[in-house]
């Protein structure tokens, strides 16, 4: 799978979750839980999920009447790629620049600060 396959639109990502959660599903399961949710229709489900299979995030099985879905991508793998991607388009890949700004702006706890040095201690 390439990576930005594992990029996921905001609507791939409400099914990715529900997938993550317990798989396999069916439609009828996914439609009955983002009806109530998102507000989609049966056909609205049906379609993004015909999209996702084709972009490679999730495959299904014919299982008796109805086809059981499953994520192709791990949770981890598009967190990765999204990140990577985000990074790319706001800060030109800098991680340091992305720092810059969120300790001028404040956007960290003394607790997360602290956190940030432990993982940047373990990446040594």
């Amino acid at each position: 799978m390439k990576k930005e396959n594992a990029i996921l639109q905001q609507s791939d990502r409400y099914i990715m979750e529900k997938l993550w959660e317990e798989s396999p599903r069916t439609i009828t399961q996914l439609y009955h839980e983002l009806k109530e949710e998102q507000g989609w229709s049966k056909s609205t489900v049906n379609t993004l999920l015909t999209r996702m299979v084709e972009k490679g995030i999730i495959y299904y099985e014919e299982g008796g009447r109805a086809r059981q879905y499953y994520p192709a991508v791990k949770r981890e793998d598009a967190a990765v790629a999204e990140t990577e991607n985000f990074l790319q388009r706001v800060y030109k890949g800098s991680v340091g620049m992305m720092m810059n700004t969120m300790i001028r702006e404040s956007a960290f706890s003394q607790e997360e600060i602290e956190e940030l040095y432990e993982i940047l201690k373990k990446g040594k």
